[in-house]
């Protein structure tokens, strides 16, 4: 019996209750383990000192080429051997990938429970059911990209590349089989589909970087490119089923015979190591990535694997105990770093010290041992295969439903009741119906609703500060028998002939939804009153405001008319007077609502968590009057010059109810005000409302 579990173990077909670690297979290779440290390490650096390892992101992209290596290995062999059973496949993998990963998933709801806020515990839990069902990637490709502003505020932001891992090895094995079936030539099938994959990441990468980087047709290569140095190892680039052993010195030798074989291979580790080096140090997160870039980390992890063991960059460096060690412990490390970094970032609202970012990185490094000591090997490994199979199958759809529950229930906002009524979290809202578009005569516009049918009495139009306005404006015009209707476009700013674009980038087509809402407003024989509130201090000088938006791409605006070498603020001032002057005319009341104070920093600091440890409210939720004088004081003198020149348009400016002399509040007796950094909540939207009106239906002498 011991003879044939050893001959099992050898050829890499256990028993069937059996399964044996992995380390004491005849073809074990160290250096492979050490090159996951190799992907890892400049992950976590990457992660938790970025300074240091600018392009530490491209681990990821090294697993993912061991990934393809190993998998085809696995696969290729037990066909070399007639013992492939996909069921046995998928029972490993499930084995191999799960129990870490429902641990981490477990911790992280738990922690979420007693520290996260509402919205931020219902994005954990969807994308806790993304990470059960291996699908993240896909939900962070409809969100934003792996690089937005709010990334680090994401603790499950990490297993987009699981996702694409597990939806490989859904199909690769039904694949990798049939070519082997047909006796197709598997080296040239999978070398061309790398090479498909490879072209399609370049070109999308300039037209969809977000799509290019989360998507697997996009992704695919990568894993490829392990797959095909596997058969071309196992089988030779012919493809058949004849087993052999190959390497670069093979490659080589048929053509020069007089290079020694340890030459040729410890050229290409080196020139792997050199590449890999390279990428994590000079790529930067801002490149076209994947893209060309790509090709540094998986040519060098791909030169690395195929310099073979006895390579002396392998044999030295990373098959050395402690790479080995980081390389075995990789997997749950790659599971618990970022949490651990993500979870403090959101508590404190801020970037962490470099104290608590280290004391995190080794935290990570003990939590990962001890999951792959003490749950990851005796799962993984060892007898009862089917019913751990089962079991864990089972404890994934578990965490998914309790994921879902935390996304269903809105993060359990019953634990936070002021904020039901505060920012309205638990309304689903409509920013824009069929009903308002038809009236209105556009077919695709984001900002679109009427609080009653029919023809409006006023319109709201803007931005989407206007859009959260709307909900303050609305009901409180219907209590004077006033029809309100918002209309607009998210990120354009509502004048005439004027393009509103992220700077670097092509037009946002603003233009054509814009002059269509400007002259409904102007010629609609219902409306009488037109509002127009957007964000003037960022289209003005195109930036942001605070430590919120310290990566917020600048904008641009562009009027139709401007004259050449016209700057950003004199070509807003041109276009807002021409707008102004051409409504002014139509016989409308024409009411600019001056923007609001801008925070710079996200009001939800100001609330208590549900456990305090580790975290407290900020000491003083508000910016000093100076800074919102200094942000506003151009536009605001633009907009009272306005008020001067046309002597029809009203104003009404919030900094009075927002503000005293020496400071601007996102709270007020409890309440949050704003939303985020620069919109305002449910409840601030009706508090400037209520103010409005004491304006609006005052004495004219009192404006």
């Amino acid at each position: 019996m011991q003879i044939m579990l050893r001959r099992q173990q050898s050829l890499g077909t256990p028993n069937a209750s059996v399964t044996p670690d992995l380390r004491f297979r005849a073809d074990y290779r160290p250096d492979i383990d050490g090159l996951r440290a190799l992907a890892i390490i400049p992950v976590v650096i990457f992660h938790a000192f970025p300074a240091v390892m600018p392009g530490g992101f491209v681990g990821v992209d090294i697993f993912f080429v061991i990934s393809g290596f190993l998998i085809s290995s696995i696969i290729l062999q037990a066909l070399q051997h007639g013992t492939f059973s996909f069921a046995g496949f998928y029972a490993n993998r499930i084995k191999r990938i799960f129990p870490a990963l429902l641990v981490v998933l477990a911790a992280c709801f738990a922690l979420g429970w007693f520290f996260l806020l509402p919205d931020e515990y219902t994005r954990l839990g969807k994308h806790i059911v993304g990470a059960a069902g291996y699908g993240e990637n896909f939900v962070l490709r409809r969100e934003a990209g792996y690089f937005d502003i709010n990334s680090s505020l994401k603790p499950l932001m990490h297993l987009w590349s699981l996702g694409i891992e597990e939806q490989f090895y859904l199909t690769y094995p039904f694949f990798l089989w049939m070519v082997w079936r047909y006796r197709r030539n598997l080296f040239a099938v999978l070398l061309s589909i790398a090479l498909v994959s490879f072209f399609l990441n370049v070109w999308q990468v300039h037209r969809d970087p977000v799509g290019a980087f989360f998507l697997p047709q996009t992704r695919c290569w990568e894993l490829m490119v392990g797959g095909a140095i596997a058969c071309w190892r196992l089988l030779g680039s012919e493809g058949d089923s004849r087993p052999r052993s190959h390497s670069v010195s093979n490659l080589i030798e048929s053509r020069a015979s007089q290079v020694p074989a340890e030459v040729v291979n410890d050229a290409s580790s080196a020139l792997g190591f050199l590449l890999v080096a390279i990428a994590v140090l000079r790529i930067h997160e801002n490149d076209a990535f994947p893209g060309w870039w790509a090709l540094l980390p998986v040519g060098g992890a791909a030169l690395l694997i195929l310099g073979g063991p006895d390579a002396w960059i392998n044999r030295k460096l990373l098959a050395n105990k402690p790479m080995v060690f980081v390389g075995l412990i990789s997997y749950p490390l790659y599971l618990w770093h970022w949490p651990i970094l993500a979870f403090p970032r959101m508590i404190r609202g801020s970037e962490l010290p470099l104290a608590i970012r280290t004391a995190g990185v080794l935290l990570s490094f003990g939590l990962a041992w001890a999951t792959w000591h003490y749950i990851e090997r005796p799962i993984r490994f060892g007898r009862k295969m089917w019913i751990k199979t089962a079991a864990l199958t089972l404890m994934s759809v578990v965490i998914g439903s309790v994921g879902y529950g935390a996304y269903s229930h809105d993060g359990f906002i019953g634990r936070f009741p002021d904020l039901v009524r505060d920012v309205g979290w638990l309304r689903e809202i409509r920013w824009s119906t069929p009903e308002c578009r038809k009236t209105v005569g556009l077919a695709d516009i984001d900002y679109c609703r009427s609080a009653a049918a029919g023809e409006p009495d006023v319109l709201l139009i803007g931005d989407s500060h206007a859009a959260v306005l709307y909900d303050g404006l609305a009901p409180a015009y219907l209590e004077h028998s006033q029809t309100l209707m918002n209309l607009g476009q998210s990120g354009c700013v509502p004048f005439y002939d004027t393009e509103t674009i992220v700077a670097g980038t092509r037009h946002q087509d603003c233009t054509p939804v814009i002059n269509h809402v400007l002259e409904y407003a102007a010629s609609s024989a219902s409306v009488r009153t037109i509002i127009l509130s957007f964000r003037g201090p960022r289209y003005m000088s195109g930036v942001g405001f605070g430590s919120a938006e310290a990566k917020a791409t600048p904008k641009e605006i562009i009027w139709k008319d401007a004259q050449k070498d016209m700057g950003q603020a004199e070509m807003f001032i041109a276009a807002l007077r021409n707008t102004v002057s051409r409504l002014n005319v139509a016989g409308k009341i024409l009411v600019l609502f001056i923007d609001w104070p801008e925070l710079g920093f996200d009001p939800r600091s100001c609330l208590p968590r549900p456990v305090s440890i580790f975290s407290r409210p900020r000491p003083f939720c508000g910016v000093p009057r100076s800074e919102v004088d200094a942000r506003n004081r151009a536009y605001r003198q633009v907009v009272f010059e306005l008020k001067k020149e046309f002597t029809g348009l009203r104003v009404f400016d919030p900094l009075p109810y927002l503000c005293d002399s020496s400071a601007c509040y996102a709270m007020s007796a409890g309440h949050l005000l704003y939303s985020d950094d620069n919109h305002i909540s449910k409840a601030g939207a009706e508090y400037l409302s209520g103010k409005f009106f004491e304006e609006e239906f005052s004495p004219a002498e009192s404006r």
